[in-house]
């Protein structure tokens, strides 16, 4: 039992994601942030992910994020390599999507959203991690 609670409350790492992963991790704090500062994101997300198309992509599932989740997502500071559950659970996301790997993505999100936009999610995650790995960043 007290494993299971360790498990629970310990935060994941950033580095322990795979590269397209954290670069969307890395690119939705990016959004949210500059998003919150009245700024567009998307200058700045081209020049990090070296490609126009996956910053729009990447910023078009950070809009369907927001509008889908149940309270305001949560990001750390770009600087932080601990992620907050929220983020977390985006990198499972993209890890599900590298592989297309749909079912599973439904499971992690079954608790938080219906199957309809658990869908739409997965869908906006494939063409957004497709998009940043075709930019062989």
């Amino acid at each position: 039992m007290t494993q299971d609670l360790n498990a629970l409350f310990r935060f994941k790492d950033l580095r322990s994601y795979p590269l397209t992963a954290m670069h969307m991790i890395m690119g939705t704090r990016l959004c949210i942030m500059f998003g919150q500062a009245g700024r567009d994101p998307t200058p700045d997300l081209a020049v990090r992910l070296r490609s126009m198309d996956a910053a729009r992509r990447v910023a078009r599932l950070v809009r369907a994020i927001q509008d889908a989740w149940p309270d305001a997502f949560l990001v750390h500071r770009p600087c932080c390599m601990v992620l907050s559950p929220d983020e977390a659970l985006l990198g499972d996301l993209v890890v599900a999507a590298t592989r297309g790997d749909e079912d599973s993505a439904v499971v992690l999100m079954r608790d938080v959203f219906p199957a309809a936009t658990s869908r739409h999610l997965f869908l906006e995650t494939v063409a957004a991690a497709a998009s940043i790995q075709s930019a062989q960043l």
